[in-house]
C-alpha cells in the first residue's frame, strides 16, 4: 500500500464536511473544558455542525499505554466509540493528539485483522453496537488548516503581534503517513497564527516533547519530566514567547500545570500561559472570553488578553 507521508489540506478534505463527529477528550473535558467549547464555537462560525454522543467514552489510551489491561479491551472500546459516528454516517474529529493517535492506530489494527474485528464486534454486539470501519479519523487542526482563509475572513480581534510559541506534540508528527507537514520541521500552525495577526516564535526547543508521555507524568515527574520541561520553557522564555499553543490537552497539562513546581524547584519564574490553538483562534474570531475557559489555566492569561484588546478600548478579561 502506497501512503504519502505529507498530504495537503485539500487532499485531506476534497470536500469540507457540513457535519462532523467531535470526539471528546477526557483530559480536555476535565482539565481544560474551554478547549472543547472553543472548537464548537469555531465550527459554528464556519457553518459546520459539531455532533457529539453521550455514549462516547474515553479512547482508553492512558490505561493501554500503562499496560493496565490487555490490548483487546482497547480494540473493543475503539470499535464501540467509532460505531457511534458510523451510525450517524459521520467522520470522527479528535482534538487530542492521544485520542487521534489511539483511534487511528487501533482502528487500523481492527480493519486489517479480521480476527480482531470479529473479536471486537463480539464484545460490543450484546450492547447493540457494530463496528463496520466506515468512519475516517481526523485531527481538528487539519480542518483549521484547510479552512485557514475562512478563519482569516472571520477575524474580529487580530492577535496584534502577539509572540506565540507552538508546541506540536509527538503523536501527530510521528505518524508514518497522512500528516500536513514535515514531521521534523513543521510550520503550518505558525502559518495560521501569522494569518490571524500573531507573531510566531521559533524557539530552540520547539520540537521537544512535553515530557509527559502519559505514564511519565505519573511515575517519573521529578527526575524526567521536570528537567525536560525546564529546558523547553527556558528556551521559550529566552526567545520572548508570550503564550504557548498546543494541539493536545495532555501537552497543555504538562506545559501549564507544572510551571509552579518548576519555578519552586529552579527558583526561576516562567509565567508563560499555554492554551489550545483552538482557544487562540476563537479569541481572534471574537468569541466571548467567558466561553473559552481561561480560568481553568494555572498560569493566568491577563497580560495576553490586555495586549489583544489594547487598541480597541475593549476589556475582554
Amino acid at each position: 500500500m502506497n501512503h504519502k507521508r505529507i498530504v495537503s489540506p485539500e487532499e485531506k478534505f476534497p470536500k469540507v464536511p457540513e457535519s462532523l463527529f467531535l470526539f471528546r477528550s477526557c483530559t480536555g473535558s476535565v482539565e481544560y473544558p474551554g478547549t472543547e467549547n472553543a472548537i464548537k464555537e469555531i465550527l459554528k462560525l464556519l457553518g459546520i455542525k459539531a455532533v457529539m454522543d453521550p455514549d462516547q467514552t474515553c479512547c482508553s489510551g492512558y490505561l493501554l499505554t500503562c499496560s493496565a489491561y490487555k490490548p483487546e479491551f482497547s480494540l473493543a472500546v475503539t470499535a464501540r466509540n467509532l460505531s457511534l459516528a458510523e451510525r450517524k454516517d459521520l467522520d470522527v474529529f479528535a482534538f487530542c493528539n492521544g485520542c487521534f493517535g489511539y483511534l487511528s492506530e487501533l482502528a487500523h489494527i481492527i480493519l486489517h485483522n479480521p480476527d480482531y474485528k470479529a473479536m471486537a464486534n463480539s464484545v460490543i454486539a450484546p450492547m447493540g453496537y457494530e463496528f463496520k470501519g466506515t468512519a475516517r479519523i481526523y485531527h481538528v487542526q487539519e480542518l483549521y488548516r484547510r479552512l485557514q482563509s475562512n478563519l482569516v475572513a472571520l477575524v474580529k480581534r487580530p492577535l496584534q503581534g502577539l509572540r506565540v510559541g507552538v508546541h506540536y506534540g509527538c503523536h501527530y508528527l510521528a505518524r508514518q503517513y497522512g500528516i500536513l507537514d514535515d514531521g521534523g520541521y513543521p510550520s503550518y500552525i505558525e502559518d495560521i497564527i501569522s494569518s490571524l495577526g500573531g507573531t510566531p516564535v521559533f524557539y530552540k526547543e520547539r520540537q521537544a516533547c512535553c515530557g509527559y508521555a502519559v505514564g511519565r507524568g505519573f511515575t517519573h515527574k521529578e527526575n524526567v519530566v521536570h528537567p525536560h520541561l525546564y529546558s523547553k520553557l527556558k528556551s521559550a522564555r529566552e526567545e520572548g514567547v508570550e503564550i504557548l499553543v498546543t494541539v493536545c490537552p495532555g501537552c497543555n497539562t504538562a506545559l501549564d500545570r507544572e510551571q509552579p513546581a518548576l519555578s519552586e524547584r529552579s527558583g526561576e519564574k516562567f509565567g508563560i500561559p499555554a492554551i489550545d490553538v483552538g482557544q487562540l483562534i476563537a479569541l481572534a474570531l471574537g468569541v466571548a472570553v467567558q466561553k473559552l475557559g481561561f480560568k481553568a489555566n494555572t498560569v493566568p492569561l491577563d497580560e495576553v488578553l490586555r495586549k489583544i484588546s489594547a487598541d480597541k478600548g475593549e476589556n475582554i478579561q
